[in-house]
């Protein structure tokens, strides 16, 4: 993410993404996830966004102590709103 462009980059190719996207929420890499949640996630499209819905409701209702003190149960339900 440090390269400008990654995430329009990225974007433009959603459903390719999406199982890399899947492998670095599966990941202990907090940071990684962090921006893969702020930057892709919530940016695919519906169709994209749907195949993360597990993964989402989980943090949303029961986040881990690194997951919360990252915020991701807030993004978590932000996105969740949207699919």
């Amino acid at each position: 993410m440090n390269w400008l462009v990654a995430p329009s980059v990225l974007l433009s190719l959603p459903e390719e993404i999406v199982p890399h996207v899947q492998d670095v929420l599966s990941s202990a890499d907090e940071s990684w996830k962090w921006f893969a949640l702020h930057f892709l996630v919530i940016k695919l499209p519906v169709e994209s966004r749907i195949q993360f819905r597990e993964y989402l409701t989980r943090v949303a209702e029961t986040p881990t102590h690194n997951e919360l003190a990252e915020e991701f149960d807030e993004i978590a339900k932000e996105i969740l709103e949207t699919i």
